[in-house]
């Protein structure tokens, strides 16, 4: 129980300053809105309390919007949602985030979203949302994100059921540095001890069932889905994390590295698990959800060169520049969205003898070992 009230407490920190870093212009924006319902929900047989935030000047009768999931962390419930009213006020009202439907529940204070959780939150949830508020719930207009347990729970969910999802935006998740059940009391398991781990996983505990959850061992099991599905995935957490969950982050960050699953990994250096810092965080992460839904930002690197382009990308490993001949005027930093083009067409005769080596058809390279 004391592991319980420490969870509370941290989550009542983390968003009581993540909301503080929001400047307060209640004078001259219109703020989002939110409103509370139960929600019957047949697979947890019982009536699930739900928040949902409105972006400002919403309009049932308007044009449909995209849907998000926000999983609260560890301690919290419903009202975290209702908590950053502020914050996804200012990231609609600046550009950040385009208008969407952000729906909450309380998932319980200590439940990591495990077993009829993962349904509601796929099907029922996103289907209530859908034929509620209009909002558009299929697989290219549904995102999640969440802090700590909210983190873990779209991790598990969004790698179990990647083709469900647009992108997922986990922060911070509580999740261990492992693909096997460790040891207690050591570095990467002093904050789960077995007894905690029993209140979610069974009494007597069984590793392999918390193992099926471990958003590591989905992505190894998971891989070959999770590539072909297409899901855009962003990861961050804070190098002065306090319970050190850093260290789950970035093993989890190279486990997708080595099975070649595109994602985005942040680092924050200062940052811990509640502070300051959190406000431009959730900022980051959201920013990515919008462009996901935008397409992404991959520039071609295709396009038909100019005889000036040309001239440069040609110069650049020829004889001329050996031999020192003046390089044709031309700025590879100054020119904008056809820079990428440019630079292909410089590298491509290089890259091209390269071609028979199996590892040039992956993503991320195969790395050799630091130790």
């Amino acid at each position: 129980m004391d592991r319980i009230k420490l969870l509370l407490v941290i989550t009542c920190g983390l968003f009581v300053s993540a909301c503080a870093g929001v400047e307060d212009n209640s004078n001259t924006t219109i703020k989002a809105t939110t409103e509370l319902y139960d929600v019957e929900s047949k697979s947890r047989d019982a009536k699930v309390p739900v928040s949902v935030l409105l972006p400002p000047n919403f309009d049932r009768n308007g044009p449909p919007l995209p849907l998000l999931i926000h999983l609260h962390g560890g301690g919290g419930d419903r009202n975290t949602l209702v908590s950053l009213v502020e914050n996804y006020t200012d990231m609609f009202d600046r550009g950040v985030l385009p208008h969407m439907v952000v729906v909450s529940f309380s998932g319980g204070p200590t439940s990591f979203y495990h077993g009829t959780w993962e349904q509601f939150v796929v099907d029922e949830l996103p289907r209530w949302a859908s034929e509620t508020f209009g909002a558009l719930s299929d697989p290219e207009h549904l995102t999640m994100t969440g802090i700590s347990m909210g983190g873990y729970g779209s991790l598990k969910i969004g790698f179990k059921f990647p083709n469900r999802f647009k992108a997922i935006a986990p922060m911070e998740p509580a999740i261990m540095g492992v693909l096997e059940w460790p040891e207690p009391n050591r570095r990467n398991s002093w904050w789960l001890a077995k007894e905690f781990a029993e209140e979610v996983w069974g009494s007597p505990f069984d590793p392999s069932k918390f193992l099926a959850d471990n958003p590591a061992n989905i992505a190894v099991r998971n891989a070959d889905e999770i590539r072909a599905s297409g899901l855009d995935i962003y990861l961050e957490v804070g190098d002065q994390d306090f319970i050190q969950l850093h260290d789950g982050a970035e093993f989890l960050h190279r486990v997708l590295w080595d099975h070649d699953i595109q994602h985005e990994y942040h680092l924050v250096r200062w940052a811990d698990h509640v502070g300051r810092s959190l406000g431009e965080r959730i900022v980051e992460a959201h920013a990515f959800l919008a462009a996901s839904l935008a397409g992404g930002k991959t520039e071609p690197t295709d396009l038909p060169l100019t005889d000036r382009e040309r001239a440069y990308a040609e110069y650049q490993f020829s004889d001329a520049r050996f031999r020192g001949e003046p390089e044709p005027d031309y700025n590879l930093l100054e020119s904008g969205d056809r820079a990428p083009s440019v630079h292909a067409a410089l590298w491509k005769p290089l890259k091209d003898l390269a071609a028979s080596d199996p590892a040039m058809k992956r993503a991320y390279g195969e790395l050799p070992a630091t130790k």
